[in-house]
């Protein structure tokens, strides 16, 4: 998929992207209510252990404090401590709902216990914090042996006491109702791809072959480098007069020549094509002017018209955005000698003019159906190149006065239904698909 595709399937599936999104900031909003605010409290406790000058016995200290001081962090879990904490404070609280509230750790490579308590009050957060350090500084001396045959123990010093928070601690309430929002809106992006790869399309030559009222004229396999001019795609454009036109176009070509014989120039008469898309950047642009191109090298007079007056994509691909065309013929702001613009030999090209208001109404109108039988009668091959199918009906409107209609498609872009409903728009005239961009998997040629 291009990121044209991408955006299609977002916009496609907007609504319920935005549902999502709103479902997720209401869950969020309510989580941020739900969720009581915490307060965060801390205490610390310098731990350390009377030794002499000896190396030895500084070293068998160390290794004594560093082990006990996991116990100590232990045990200021443990009722020991936490009754009289409950007891002296008057909390209405019990010994395991203090364990949920406290974190006591001993940072590496340190003689510190850091006692932290977690709280709905800061308040309480403080209370607890403190009580805790207070008791545990007696009970580490209580706890401790003697060192070493010597009289002291172990020592436990306040080294700061908890103060009261002043704002809640973790996230804060408002990043609830944006995370809600932003993880809807790609929750619900993701399931508007999983729907979209849900619909059926059809994906290969063979499925393209079985639509019902078209033929599959032609496939054009997918571009691998912008520099191959193998997929009608508006990058791979030669310009006027360069080379050849590619084997797919000529193959084109040569199936139209077959049902179609006065475009050839020694055949008296001529025949008319409506070249259009299912979706805007299915091609049909770089069909209708490498078409033209190719009937113009067999000797056939040519006029190629930009009959797209809303987007005018062949004026701009063309650059002939200053002349006069197709609106202003209709208009009757220009002569046809002022409008039409030689390519090259045998081609002649009919700008889309000046921007109309009603873009639509000029191109179904009757002016526009008697300048299409004066192109018929003047040139061999008339191409008109459309709006997509997706954007207007004027490529249905102007199939009527046709005689064959170009339809082309990119496999796997399209559903099955809006495939058929395409091709039965066009009621009496025949309809050929062309399938632009095919990808050629191993072993199972015309997969895209």
């Amino acid at each position: 998929m291009t990121l044209r595709d991408y955006a299609e399937v977002l916009k496609k599936w907007w609504k319920t992207i935005a549902a999502l999104a709103v479902v997720g900031l209401v869950a969020g909003g309510v989580l941020a209510v739900a969720l009581p605010a915490k307060y965060e409290a801390s205490s610390q406790l310098y731990v350390t252990i009377p030794t002499s000058d000896s190396a030895t016995e500084l070293n068998q200290a160390a290794t004594y404090l560093s082990r006990e001081l996991k116990s100590y962090a232990m045990v200021a879990t443990t009722p020991y401590v936490l009754d009289p904490v409950i007891r002296d404070k008057g909390l209405n609280r019990s010994v395991s709902d203090l364990q949920d509230m406290l974190d006591v750790t001993n940072p590496t490579a340190t003689s510190v216990i850091q006692v932290t308590a977690t709280a709905e009050t800061p308040e309480e957060a403080q209370q607890v914090a403190n009580g805790v350090a207070d008791q545990l500084t007696k009970g580490v001396q209580s706890l401790s042996p003697e060192v070493a045959n010597r009289e002291g123990a172990v020592k436990a010093e306040l080294l700061s006491r908890a103060q009261l928070p002043e704002k809640p601690s973790g996230i804060p309430a408002a990043v609830y109702p944006a995370a809600g929002l932003v993880l809807g809106a790609l929750l619900g992006a993701v399931l508007a791809f999983v729907l979209e790869s849900l619909v059926r399309r059809p994906r290969t030559l063979t499925e393209l072959r079985s639509v019902p009222g078209a033929a599959l004229t032609a496939s054009v396999p997918r571009l691998k480098h912008l520099s191959d001019a193998l997929s009608f795609d508006p990058a791979a454009i030669e310009q006027p007069g360069s080379a050849a036109p590619t084997p797919h176009v000529t193959a084109l070509r040569s199936r139209l020549q077959q049902r179609h014989a006065e475009v050839l120039p020694q055949v008296e008469g001529g025949a008319t094509f409506v070249v259009t898309g299912t979706r805007s950047g299915d091609g049909a642009s770089t069909v209708a002017l490498e078409l033209a191109r190719s009937f113009a090298g067999l000797g056939s007079r040519v006029v190629l018209v930009d009959a797209h007056l809303s987007d005018r994509g062949m004026t701009e691909l063309l650059a002939q955005q200053a002349h006069p065309g197709v609106s202003d013929l209709l208009e009757r702001r220009a002569a046809a000698e002022q409008s039409a613009v030689r390519l090259e030999p045998g081609l002649t090209f009919l700008p889309a003019g000046s921007p109309a208001s009603r873009p639509s109404d000029l191109v179904c109108s009757e002016p526009m159906v008697a300048l299409l039988r004066e192109l018929h009668g003047e040139f061999d091959v008339v191409i008109l190149d459309c709006s997509p199918l997706s954007e207007s009906a004027d490529a249905a409107v102007l199939g009527e006065l046709a005689d064959e209609v170009l339809l082309v498609t990119v496999p796997g872009r399209v559903s099955t239904d809006q495939l058929h409903s395409a091709v039965a728009g066009f009621r009496e005239v025949p309809v050929s698909l062309v399938a632009n961009k095919v990808r050629s998997g191993r072993g199972h040629a015309g997969l895209v």
